[in-house]
This record gives structure tokens, C-alpha cells and sequence, in this order.
């Protein structure tokens, strides 16, 4: 990977930090660093981190996906715009320090992945990567958004039951804005990673030839298809079971978990010949296959 890309997204990370720093010490002291130096900091750092991706992208020819920092980079990049998408309507003010905590350390450790990454190879035919991939990640970044809103909720409901009302507190949404976005996440993630699953099938099926019949058996086609049944069945006791509070919370939470075990195990230990797959037949292999 060329060296200014590489800084281009350290940059980011470092910035990225420095907001989720200086965050966390304004929710505990307000008196603590500027607000207008914070938000430039995160601004300076989604300019960075939206650079990377496009010279990235230049570079390939497609979708930043081509390696395992590349793949990370955008997944963060979809999340934070999710957030900052969610976060004015749905007053997520007081979630936000913690958010950017979490995805500061996501920013890190996709650093740490990129020494440790293999050579960039042959991807999707363009067309095809954008119809599959850019949904499993908004898919993905909703179901972020999910557990973020969960974990508030077991936070915020604790602290209530403490009668432990002071600044933190007061920071928070309340448990029914926090059931809405919840909700909504999901809402947002589960059609988006259906529609990112039902393109991949489609593009495999019609290239079985190049993939072999066992692409269904490739690790990324069963964890997405493990996170979409959980998925389904957590939207089923949610709408239909009316299942609410505390036990919803830890089940979006959960989801999230196995969410980022699948993507980490593809990710880490790699992929057999399947849609998303960076090994995939040649490209000129893959364009003679979609005619």
C-alpha cells in the first residue's frame, strides 16, 4: 500500500482519538477542552478518512475493498455516517463520547491489521461489488448503531434504578428515544445486509463455473448468512413477541458481537472463492462471467 494512503488514514485515526479524548472528558467535566476545537478535529478527520477511501479507490479501479485496511476503512467510514446521519434527530448527544471512543479504537486496530495484510488481489466485476457490498455494510453499520443505542439503554436504565441522577444522566437520551433508534437501526440494517446477501447469491449463481458449486460453503457466505437468520429472528420477537427493554437491548448487542465476529473471522483468516471474495478468479476471468 503506497505510503501517503497509509498516512492519509493514520492521520484520520489520530484525529479520531483526539475527539473521542477530549469527549469523554467534557461528559465528565464540562468545563473541560473547547467544543469548536473538538468538532474541527472530527471534521479535519472524516476530510482524511473520505481521502483515503477515494484515492484507494482510484487506485483499484472499484470499491476500497481490496485489502483488509481498505475493507475496515470504509466499514468505519459507512458507521460514522449512519451516526452523524442519526444523531441530530434522535438527540444522541450524550451517546456520542462513547461512539467515537469505540470507533477511535476500530480506527486503531484496522492500523494494526494493515501490516499484518496480505497483497491486494482481484476483486468483484465493478458493477457487481458495488450492488453487493456497499448495502452489507450500511446493513452492518445499522446494526452498530443498534447496540450502541442497546448498551445506552442497559446504561441509562442502571442508572435510573440507582436513582443515580447527575451529569451523565442528564446527558443521555431517554430509554424510549433509545428503544426508537434501536428499532429504526434495524429497520435500516436487516433490508440493506438482504439486499447485499440476495445480490452476492444471484452473482454466484451466475458465475458457478468460476466459483465451483461450494460457493455457498465459502466463511463469508455462512457468517453473513448466521448474522441474517439471528437477525431475522430478532426482528421476529421484537415485532411479533413484543419484546422490549433491558432483554432487547442485550440481543442487539449480541447480534453486533456475532456481527463483528463474522466480519473479523473472514477478515483475519480469509475467504474461499465466493462474491465478495479478494482471491476471486482473474478479472478477466470475472468479466467474461457476467456476460
Amino acid at each position: 500500500m503506497a505510503g501517503g494512503w497509509f498516512l492519509l488514514f493514520l492521520l484520520a485515526a489520530a484525529l479520531y482519538a483526539v475527539h473521542a479524548v477530549t469527549g469523554l472528558v467534557r461528559l465528565y467535566r464540562p468545563g473541560g477542552p473547547g467544543t469548536i476545537g473538538r468538532w474541527w478535529a472530527l471534521v479535519a478527520a472524516i476530510l482524511a478518512h473520505t481521502a483515503f477511501l477515494v484515492a484507494r479507490g482510484l487506485e483499484t479501479g472499484t470499491l476500497p475493498v481490496e485489502s483488509r485496511l481498505d475493507s475496515l476503512a470504509l466499514f468505519l467510514w459507512v458507521t460514522a455516517v449512519v451516526f452523524l446521519a442519526a444523531g441530530r434527530p434522535y438527540r444522541l448527544k450524550g451517546v456520542a463520547p462513547l461512539f467515537w471512543v469505540l470507533f477511535a479504537a476500530g480506527a486503531m486496530a484496522a492500523l494494526a491489521l494493515a501490516s499484518r495484510e496480505p497483497a491486494p488481489r482481484a476483486a468483484l466485476a465493478r458493477f457487481w461489488l458495488v450492488l453487493h457490498l456497499v448495502p452489507v455494510y450500511v446493513g452492518y453499520a445499522g446494526f452498530a448503531a443498534a447496540a450502541g443505542a442497546g448498551a445506552t439503554y442497559l446504561v441509562q436504565e442502571r442508572l435510573l434504578r440507582r436513582k443515580a441522577v447527575g451529569p451523565l444522566w442528564r446527558k443521555l437520551p431517554s430509554l424510549e428515544t433509545l428503544e426508537r433508534v434501536d428499532r429504526l437501526a434495524l429497520a435500516l440494517g436487516f433490508p440493506m445486509l438482504t439486499l447485499g446477501l440476495a445480490v452476492g447469491v444471484f452473482w454466484a449463481e451466475r458465475n458457478v463455473g468460476l466459483l465451483g458449486r461450494a460457493w455457498y460453503a465459502d466463511p463469508k457466505v455462512v457468517g453473513g448468512i448466521v448474522v441474517w437468520l439471528f437477525y431475522a429472528a430478532v426482528l421476529h420477537v421484537r415485532l411479533f413477541a413484543r419484546l422490549r427493554g433491558r432483554r432487547a437491548a442485550l440481543l442487539t448487542i449480541a447480534g453486533f458481537i456475532l456481527t463483528l465476529a463474522s466480519f473479523a473471522t473472514v477478515h483475519l483468516y480469509g475467504s474461499a472463492r465466493g462474491p465478495a471474495e479478494a482471491g476471486a478468479p482473474r478479472p478477466a476471468d470475472i468479466r467474461a462471467g457476467t456476460r
